[in-house]
């Protein structure tokens, strides 16, 4: 009776597979003929289908070959319908029209790039005549916005109604078939939330813990840990996201089974608890007690489902962690209705969800390396593990050996797909994957720990942040280490899908007729040797165990590093700019003599000032004293947005601004958000910066000027006073001859003298000649020159950011330094004079 029982279980485990199985091959298909304007064909072929299920009812072999047929011809109809939508116009007919304007949803969360975030917008309607008349349309388009803060509660978010005017553009590059269309920078206005409260609540959470995790710890271990924890890719982490994909642990910042698996455990043991019943005697229950453990039992079931679903839509909600939840849940629930848990079962249906619900899944990358990868892991994993058997008996051996066996097994599984999306196959993968996984569980567990402490006090958060530091500093060390290493990877390209087909198929064979021969020498040698396994309490001591000596050696090798202590006042103007374009932009870093940290202005690029930064502060300094931003313009602000969203800031001083404009506003908003002090400086105001440092506020006057330059015009200028030494910081004022004509009619002569002139100029722009009469006031050594930004079309590796100087300004008596030029350029004062310095 139970052998009959579990063979039904059986066939039904194995109908759900065919059932799956043949709905993906009829969506492929469907889009490989092109078959989407034959729907009606498609539904007679299901019918036929579903009157051969009838009639072979009773035949089980006839009965499963109908089974798939239908599910083919029904999973073609499935993508057919999604493709036509309701019959309106695709957005794909409308790319080379011209500017229209296009009412739509954002459906997903942004991806946060470089300078700009990605939207997926569901189109809805669309209007050729500037708004006048409407008409529906559908199809997906991706939008590319200015800004990558990582939340901007003035830019788009998920749930937005949108309506953006532009032109429509073929997809970008990579794009699945439901992304018909792009659009780049259109002018965009958020009319509406269309999005499930519940999930907007949670994501934005996710950009909340985020936020917490970039305050505790410094880049790029910020941008680490949140891509471990929350699978968030921040600006930060991508240039540490090429050296896990090139050495095979790409799994451990994307979202994954794994993590699901981890947390879920967490959960579990969490909720322990609820499950314990104290005995006293041992007699048969009672109805009540028995209601009563069986409402315990669902209780905590229901708070381990409720923590995967959390922390999955905390992981972005993408495929693969849509497949990690479901498949998740399955495992929280087969207990409950007294199942077996079937992970091939589990995979089928969760697959057989996602493309019942959004049959374009299917050509998104994250869900084909999830199912791909559990396939092979499952699949293969055993295969290995027999391989490494005779190492597997030696102690200490066991994790090891299965760390090595599921890397290889899901390297072996999605070899085609990496190879094919990222042009490359890693040949270290089981190196650093040795290195490395064992520290996921705790790096997530003790991530909880940092953003639950950071949230009820930062200083908390810090602390813990402290704590972690080493396992994070290990992990991106050994990433990229790996990565460096000659031959980690091998890149490829042009591989035709063809191949991968092939592939699988020979893989497939290959492994069921491996996986046969050995399951009858099993049966034939059946051999027991538990006796020479370790027991499985004793792995996680020795996991913890490792994890703890990692933090000892590390922390005992960054605490014996030695700390640069500063004994003079220190002025470093830090060479910003985005990756692989020239120096750009405005970040002066002051350190005085009694320790104190002034940031002036932050660049146009939060990455690479975060790297600046985070080189020249102690490991454990998540502070700065004060943070001045002389000018709102976007080579000034954007880094300096980024520094007090993620340090502890004394006090934020700035020259307002009539006018605001979107990034002003968020900056605002962060101050505010964040309760920091501010204040707002004109001319007369001093600024003491420790005991032997001073700041003099030489302009803007009380009212600022309304004008067409506000940003320039209103720019703060300051001059710096200590012992024997003083710098007038003119900035992007010099570029102003309002402001500059203003300082030499209202200031006197003898507040503008100094050792050193800074200047912000633009590349081949030449400064207005008031300058000269501002040096020969100034009478200084040496004039430094920073650059602003360059324009997009000039914004590329190579492009100039050389100034014009007025002659009189080349023919005076100080030395002139374009910081583009030198790199980072260091001011060094003391009792014994100054000196300046370059790399």
């Amino acid at each position: 009776m139970i052998e009959h029982s579990k063979l039904q279980s059986d066939a039904r485990s194995f109908i759900l597979i065919v059932v799956a199985t043949a709905g993906m091959l009829g969506i492929l298909l469907d889009s490989w003929l092109q078959l989407t304007q034959y729907t009606a064909v498609q539904i007679i072929g299901a019918a036929v289908a579903l009157a051969c299920v009838i009639l072979f009812w009773h035949d089980t072999r006839w009965r499963i070959v109908s089974i798939a047929v239908l599910c083919l011809f029904l999973g073609a109809w499935r993508y057919s319908y999604a493709s036509n939508g309701d019959g309106s116009p695709s957005i794909q007919s409308f790319i080379g029209a011209g500017k229209l304007e296009i009412r739509g949803t954002v459906v997903e969360d942004p991806k946060i790039l470089q300078n700009s975030r990605l939207l997926l917008v569901e189109v809805n309607a669309l209007s050729l005549h500037n708004g006048i008349s409407w008409q529906n349309a559908h199809g997906q388009i991706e939008v590319q916005m200015l800004g990558a803060s990582l939340e901007n509660p003035y830019g788009q978010n998920y749930g937005d109604s949108v309506e953006m005017q532009g032109n429509v553009q073929q997809p970008f590059s990579h794009y699945s078939p439901e992304v018909l269309a792009s659009m780049s920078f259109p002018r965009l206005t958020v009319v509406g939330s269309a999005g499930i409260p519940i999930f907007t609540a949670l994501l934005h959470l996710r950009l909340w813990l985020a936020s917490i995790i970039e305050q505790s710890l410094p880049q790029p271990l910020a941008a680490l840990l949140i891509a471990i924890l929350l699978s968030l890719q921040t600006p930060a982490m991508k240039p540490l996201t090429k050296a896990f994909t090139s050495t095979g642990t790409a799994h451990l910042i994307v979202p994954s089974g794994f993590k699901i698996t981890i947390l879920a455990g967490i959960a579990a043991g969490s909720t322990s608890w609820i499950n314990k019943r104290r005995v006293t005697q041992l007699k048969p229950l009672l109805p009540a007690q028995k209601r009563d453990g069986y409402l315990r039992r669902w209780a905590a079931t229901s708070i381990v489902i409720l923590c995967i679903i959390a922390y999955s839509i905390l992981s972005g909600a993408g495929p693969a962690a849509q497949r990690a939840c479901m498949m998740g849940i399955i495992l929280a629930l087969a207990p409950r209705f007294g199942r077996v848990y079937n992970v091939y079962t589990a995979l089928a249906l969760a697959a057989l969800i996602m493309y019942l619900l959004d049959p374009f899944v299917l050509w998104n990358t994250g869900f084909q390396l999830s199912i791909l990868g559990t396939l092979g892991i499952v699949a293969l994993t055993p295969l290995f593990q027999r391989l490494f058997r005779p190492i597997d008996q030696l102690p200490f051996a066991s994790i090891l050996t299965e760390v090595i066996a599921i890397t290889l097994a899901a390297e072996i599984a999605t070899l085609p797909i990496t190879a094919i999306t990222f042009n490359q196959v890693s040949l270290i993968a089981v190196l650093a994957n040795v290195l490395t996984v064992p520290m996921l569980s705790t790096l997530i567990m003790l991530g909880f720990v940092l953003c639950i402490t950071g949230a009820i006090f930062v200083s908390f958060g810090i602390l813990c942040g402290l704590v972690m530091l080493p396992l994070l500093w290990y992990t991106n060390f050994v990433i990229k280490w790996c990565a460096s290493i000659p031959w980690a990877s091998i890149p490829v390209s042009n591989l035709d899908t063809r191949l991968a087909w092939s592939y699988y198929g020979v893989l497939i064979l290959l492994s069921s007729i491996t996986l046969r021969r050995w399951s009858i020498g099993i049966q034939r040698h059946e051999v027991n040797s538990d006796t020479l396994l370790l027991s499985p309490r004793i792995l996680p001591v020795l996991q913890y165990a490792v994890v703890i000596i990692v933090i000892l050696a590390v922390g005992a090798n960054i605490a014996a590093a030695p700390v640069n202590v500063n004994e003079q006042l220190s002025i470093t103007l830090l060479n910003v700019g985005p990756a692989g374009k020239p120096s750009q932009g405005e970040a002066i870093l002051i350190h005085t003599i009694d320790g104190k940290t002034i940031l002036v202005d932050g660049g146009p690029d939060a990455t690479s000032l975060s790297q600046e930064l985070d080189s020249r502060l102690p490991f454990w300094q998540r502070s700065i004293d004060t943070v001045i931003l002389t000018s709102p313009r976007q080579d000034h602000l954007t880094g300096a947005q980024d520094v007090i969203s993620r340090f502890q800031v004394g006090d934020v001083l700035d020259a307002g601004m009539l006018h605001p404009s979107t990034g002003y506003a968020l900056w605002k908003h962060t101050i505010i958000d964040r309760n920091l002090p501010y204040s707002q400086v004109r001319e007369g105001s001093s600024i003491q910066m420790g005991a032997q440092a001073s700041v003099q506020v030489l302009w803007p006057p009380e009212a600022l000027h309304k004008g067409t330059n506000e940003e320039l015009d209103n720019a703060l200028i300051m001059r710096l006073v200590a012992p024997h030494f003083s710098m007038l910081l003119l900035g992007s004022a010099a570029l102003s001859k309002y402001a500059l004509s203003g300082l030499l009619t209202s200031i006197d002569p003898g507040y503008l003298t100094a050792n050193i002139v800074q200047v912000v100029g633009d590349a081949d722009k030449a400064f207005p000649t008031e300058l000269c009469s501002i040096l020969q006031e100034a009478s200084p050594s040496l004039l430094l020159i920073t650059p602003a930004a360059l324009s997009s079309k000039r914004g590329t590796a190579g492009a100039t950011t050389s100034t014009i100087l007025p002659p009189q300004a080349v023919t005076g008596t100080w030395q002139v330094i374009q910081t583009a030029q030198v790199g980072n350029t260091t001011i060094n004062s003391s009792a014994n004079g100054w000196n300046v310095t370059t790399d």
